[in-house]
């Protein structure tokens, strides 16, 4: 019986090396399969979301869809339907939103009469980090061509390029600039400058030209931080004043446009651009303001309210802030956010 007592006890040694060996390997294979699966996650996550180049064409096909399919129709459509859809929140006389997308921004503009849509902007502008604006703007301008055939018209300047299509009663129009690209839905009608034999005269008038047209489609509104832009849009060489950017432009060595754009911190509060003729005996300075004023009633109507005072008058507008002025030497164009 001793020597049951003192017989050598079996060795549990190599017993818990086998059990250490069997949880590292369990946790080995643990590992293993917890990385597999992170690898498909983030695989599958990656797959799911879609680059930015896909998310501008599939932005860009939901509005041309919309377009085509005539499932709105600008001047006769309620926004009421595209509020929530699109996630927009009132601002000024229309509906906005911004989204981004890795290295893009897209602002959708929705323009309203009484809650009728008027105008849409689609505004897409790339990081200044993002290299991919040329092949992007080359791969939409190939997916309008395919969908909508060839361009109707084709405009160029140093500061954008337009491609415009007539979709079923609408004009679409593909604006290409610096840092994006453009979208803009609107009725078939277009700012007339007024054909003269003299090319000077086309010229003097281009600037008001290009900033009724871009009051029109919103890319110069009130409280928006245009303040960089604003440079970009015109040009012309501009000096900074306090709160203001402004120009100065001579044409036939007797007309002098001053230009100036004022801000409160970085936010539009009022433009203007002054017209004077050292030569005021030709009256040409009345044929000019009846052609930036056809250009303005092309778009808004005729004047509501006309009023005329000693040495000058005025014309306004009820759809737009815009106002001309006439004076003995010149006129003005001013566009003013009222002050409460």
């Amino acid at each position: 019986m001793l020597r049951l007592f003192t017989r050598p006890l079996i060795n549990s040694k190599p017993l818990v090396m086998l059990q250490k060996h069997l949880w590292t390997l369990l946790l080995f294979v643990c590992a293993l399969t917890g990385c597999s699966e992170n690898k498909e996650r983030n695989s599958f996550i990656e797959e799911v979301i879609p680059s930015a180049l896909e998310s501008v064409l599939n932005e860009s096909e939901e509005l041309i869809l919309l377009l085509n399919n005539k499932a709105f129709t600008l001047d006769s459509s309620s926004v009421e339907p595209y509020i929530i859809s699109h996630d927009l929140k009132p601002c000024g006389n229309g509906f906005r939103t911004e989204v981004s997308f890795r290295g893009v921004t897209l602002k959708k503009i929705f323009k309203c009469d009484n809650g009728i849509i008027s105008v849409v902007h689609f505004d897409f502008y790339y990081d200044s980090l993002n290299p991919d604006l040329e092949q992007d703007s080359k791969a939409l301008l190939e997916l309008l061509q395919k969908g909508l055939g060839d361009f109707r018209s084709v405009h160029s300047s140093k500061s954008m390029k337009t491609f415009s299509w007539l979709v079923a009663s609408s004009i679409l129009d593909y604006e290409l600039f610096d840092n994006g690209f453009t979208f803009t839905a609107r009725k078939n009608q277009t700012i007339i400058i007024p054909e003269v034999v003299e090319k000077e005269t086309v010229k003097k008038l281009k600037l008001a030209a290009a900033l009724i047209r871009y009051i029109h489609n919103d890319s110069i509104s009130f409280d928006l931080p245009l303040f960089s832009g604003i440079q970009k849009s015109f040009d012309v060489s501009f000096k900074s004043k306090s709160n203001a950017v402004a120009f100065s432009e001579t044409y036939n060595e007797n007309i002098l446009l001053s230009g100036s754009f004022h801000f409160n911190e970085d936010n539009l509060i009022g433009v203007y651009f002054d017209y004077v003729y050292s030569d005021s005996t030709s009256k040409e300075f009345v044929e000019d303001a009846k052609a930036v004023r056809n250009m303005i009633s092309n778009l808004y109507g005729t004047p509501s309210e006309v009023a005329t005072v000693t040495l000058s008058t005025s014309y306004k507008w009820n759809k737009t802030p815009l106002v001309v002025e006439v004076y003995g030497d010149g006129f003005s164009i001013l566009f003013e956010k009222e002050k409460l």
